[in-house]
């Protein structure tokens, strides 16, 4: 499906991991019918042609977005630049701190139920996220943990002290009405209420929010909410667990500047298809391991098989979607896999920790070139 068919109006490239429930019911008087959902995993879309005025913008002397690092590498004789966040671990044990915010989404649909994200905000702050674990690559946040583990044969050799942190969020709660053309309140087969709501226009809302507030774009704003997912252009079309992004805008001065930014649902146990497990914290963790390699979402790189899809190809270097759903258990909480670089850009050996190409190891080799 081309991105005109799908008449998307967001202002980059996200990705959107699709989890299937099994015979979800209205509650709504909005039918959405007691069909079955099929499981769909990842899927890449360009949802506007920004990509080549982001990098245009990147590249002034008067850009204000979050501190951010560019290399290439070069694969087939082709070089493929990309940016990501902090500093190069190549050039020593930098520690890079990004100013966040939380901000929890709490809903009321038309019925008048109400999912409540703020009742998500202290559990994310306790999870690895924020609170530093126990990892195979230190004691640190998850984020940081993964890119330490990530490019270990450089941060070994170059910089043993190297990390990558959030910041301490500022914390608030958002109160959100959605109206019945833009989203529901249904209940899964097994009676979990959830939420569904329109993409394009939860996009406009939460850029509407960031301009209220004023957000710095040095600070990467997080918004959360609690078992409601998107979809596109009708709720047959869900559902998405989370996406990041970045908006490029120009300042009154004649200076540029991108505000990058994630959604993550905080998801109860039991939404689960048959190939993909979802809990907690797991949809925040793979939109922030992908803004962590890809901020400002056009990172391209040689073409790879989707994993769940092989004759499907993708040429983003999105970390979280060969491997979406793919779960391990830290204090309690559900992160998830991810990807390493030198999959991607078809590295032997890989730097990654223990030389694999997944932090699990999901992957023991790096992928064929999708045509």
């Amino acid at each position: 499906m081309s991105t005109k068919q799908l008449r998307l109006t967001l202002s980059a490239l996200v990705t959107v991991a699709i989890l299937a429930f099994a015979s979800v019911q209205t509650t709504h008087a909005q039918s959405l019918g007691t069909g079955t959902f099929q499981p769909k995993f990842a899927k890449y879309m360009t949802l506007h042609p920004n990509a080549r005025q982001l990098a245009t913008a990147r590249h002034s002397h008067l850009l204000t977005t979050i501190p951010f690092w560019s290399s290439l590498f070069t694969f087939q004789g082709n070089e493929y630049p990309y940016q990501m966040v902090g500093t190069d671990p190549t050039t020593g044990s930098g520690t890079t701190v990004v100013p966040t915010e939380l901000i929890g989404l709490k809903l009321t649909f038309a019925d008048g139920f109400v999912l409540d994200g703020s009742t998500k905000l202290k559990p994310t702050l306790n999870s690895p996220i924020f609170s530093k674990a126990d990892f195979k690559s230190g004691h640190t946040q998850y984020g940081d943990a993964i890119q330490r583990a990530e490019f270990w044969t450089y941060v070994q050799k170059y910089s043993k002290r190297y990390h990558v942190l959030l910041g301490h969020p500022r914390v608030s709660t958002i109160s959100i009405i959605v109206p019945a053309q833009n989203g529901l309140h249904v209940k899964t087969q097994s009676g979990i209420d959830v939420g569904l709501i329109e993409i394009n226009w939860f996009d406009s809302v939460l850029q509407g929010i960031m301009a209220a507030k004023q957000i710095s774009p040095s600070t990467f704003p997080i918004f959360l909410d609690y078992n409601a997912f998107l979809y596109i252009g009708n709720p047959s079309q869900c559902c998405i667990l989370g996406y990041h992004s970045a908006l490029p805008f120009n300042k009154p001065n004649g200076a540029s500047a991108i505000q990058t930014y994630a959604f993550a649902a905080y998801a109860d146990p039991g939404l689960s298809s048959p190939n993909f497990t979802v809990s907690d914290i797991l949809p925040l963790s793979h939109e922030v391991s992908e803004w962590y390699n890809d901020p400002f979402t056009d990172n391209m790189v040689p073409p790879w098989p989707i994993p769940s899809a092989p004759q499907v190809c993708s040429s983003f270097l999105e970390v979280g979607d060969p491997v979406a759903g793919v779960a391990f258990e830290v204090n309690g909480y559900h992160p998830e896999d991810e990807v390493f670089f030198s999959w991607f850009a078809r590295q032997v050996p890989s730097l990654g920790i223990d030389g694999l190409y997944t932090y699990l190891g999901t992957f023991n080799t790096v992928p064929p070139v999708c045509q």
